[in-house]
């Protein structure tokens, strides 16, 4: 039987690159997608509503209050979530926790496999060496959150308890590293990491071309997260468990 997946956000750019996927994918199905009550979108025999239909599992990649519906609707169906929805607040992250006791959950900010391994080598490296560091992301124009959250995961992986710090509407810092956001035009996404010390410099750039890279992750996660068991798990542990 094919895996049957559910589709929050389905209307946006990440969500329509799921859909030509799956539809390419001999082992998984749409079975439903979650738009906002104001949307017209519509595909042919797909169901579309404003309310989560039954799945065996759901990939989000929506906003905040579209995923509280969708966290909510996976605990009470006991469905697998795999989530990309940034911009989410504190609370958000403590229901995922919470969330976590009863179903199988994946939380990444970015699901190119790529920016996971940049977390490693960056992890790494400061450890051993210390560096100044800057963060530029660059994103296109619909993109709302700042700074985005994969430049928020990048600095974490150097700064785990670091907080972020507003300096204007493009400038931020989480200590000491100094992220600026741009957005412009349709770019998928463009992180530019900068390190400096008395002995190299070190620049790491990751442009995503398209976002299908996005898609193509987050349906191999699910293929994965459906076979564990409920617990909060990570890139990190989805990259581990390669062969």
């Amino acid at each position: 039987m094919k895996l049957e997946i559910g589709i929050a956000g389905i209307s946006g750019r990440i969500g329509q690159r799921l859909v030509e996927i799956i539809d390419n994918d001999n082992k998984a199905v749409v079975a439903c997608g979650l738009v906002s009550k104001h949307s017209s979108f519509a595909l042919e025999n797909i169901e579309i509503a404003s309310q989560c239909q039954q799945a065996d599992i759901w990939i989000d990649f929506s906003v905040p209050n579209a995923f509280e519906k969708v966290l909510a609707h996976c605990v009470e169906n006991k469905s697998p979530l795999v989530s990309g929805t940034t911009g989410l607040s504190k609370k958000h992250y403590v229901e995922l926790e919470n969330a976590a006791q009863h179903i199988p959950i994946l939380w990444a900010s970015n699901f190119a496999l790529s920016i996971n391994l940049i977390r490693h080598l960056l992890s790494s490296y400061t450890k051993l060496q210390g560096s100044t560091i800057k963060i530029t992301e660059t994103h296109h124009t619909h993109k709302a959150d700042k700074p985005s959250g994969t430049a928020i995961t990048l600095a974490k992986t150097i700064k785990p308890h670091g907080m972020i710090k507003r300096i204007d509407d493009d400038n931020f810092l989480m200590d000491d590293i100094k992220i600026k956001s741009i957005r412009e035009g349709e770019v998928p996404g463009i992180h530019n990491i900068e390190l400096e010390n008395n002995n190299e410099s070190l620049a790491i750039i990751h442009t995503a071309k398209d976002p299908i890279i996005f898609a193509k992750g987050a349906l191999d996660v699910a293929k994965w997260l459906i076979k564990q068991k409920k617990g909060f798990y990570t890139m990190s542990d989805y990259i581990e468990s390669l062969p």
